[in-house]
């Protein structure tokens, strides 16, 4: 049995899989999605399948930024492979970086529910897709319609993501663990990414795979990145 199971970042929703999920279905993969619930979608969290006792089972969590902080803890415990794509343990870096990164995140903080919301949220998902083009004229009503919830959320998570200092919460040291780093994010600096690596490779009881990905920023698009992805967790892992 192989199953997956998603967890989207600040500010997203569980239709950024939509990439992801046919080609995995295709292969007889189930496939979860969690919606923290930011925008007009209802709230889910998934739970694995009750059926642990299957041969060459696979539990697949796959997290996006701070979904790895966001997502269940007893499925990031159950998964037998966890993917982290752009993410970290401590996101702000504790070099010279350290209040610039701070003042803009509380900035970012103190627009949600202002007039500034809708500016401050274009410029995020801008810098979140670079390289990649976003056509806010046809994705209007999914990317920046913020429920009254949402707002809230929004606010405590992005708390959640000033204060993040360790690995996620539930991470197993079991697990079999990929790195995914995009060499064009425009989110997470090296030292974020440095510091998760060696994070890892100091808790886990193997270390972590990491791919960098020449041509993506901190969202993940492209459909041959998403088949390298596949294919670790498919043919290429321990």
């Amino acid at each position: 049995m192989k199953e997956v199971i998603t967890m989207h970042g600040w500010a997203g929703d569980s239709n950024e899989w939509s990439n992801w999920i046919d080609l995995f279905k295709r292969c007889d993969w189930q496939w979860h999605d969690t919606e923290r619930g930011y925008k007009n979608i209802d709230v889910h969290t998934p739970k694995w399948s009750n059926k642990f006792k299957q041969t060459n089972l696979k539990r697949v969590a796959i997290c996006h930024s701070l979904g790895s902080h966001l997502i269940d803890r007893e499925v990031l415990y159950s998964a037998t492979h966890v993917v982290l794509i752009n993410s970290f343990s401590r996101f702000i870096p504790s070099g010279k970086e350290n209040q610039s990164t701070t003042m803009a995140l509380n900035r970012m903080k103190n627009a949600i529910n202002t007039i500034n919301e809708l500016s401050m949220l274009k410029k995020f998902y801008v810098k979140a897709h670079k390289p990649n083009e976003i056509n806010f004229e046809s994705t209007h009503s999914n990317l920046l319609e913020i429920s009254k919830s949402g707002r809230l959320k929004l606010k405590n998570d992005l708390n959640l993501l000033i204060n993040s200092d360790s690995l996620p919460s539930g991470l197993n040291a079991g697990a079999k663990v990929l790195v995914v780093n995009s060499e064009l994010d425009y989110i997470l600096p090296n030292q974020t990414k440095e510091k998760l690596a060696n994070d890892l490779i100091n808790y886990l009881e193997s270390s972590p795979k990491i791919i960098n990905l020449k041509d993506e920023g901190h969202t993940i698009s492209k459909t041959k990145n998403i088949k390298k992805i596949k294919q670790w967790l498919e043919f290429d892992h321990a």
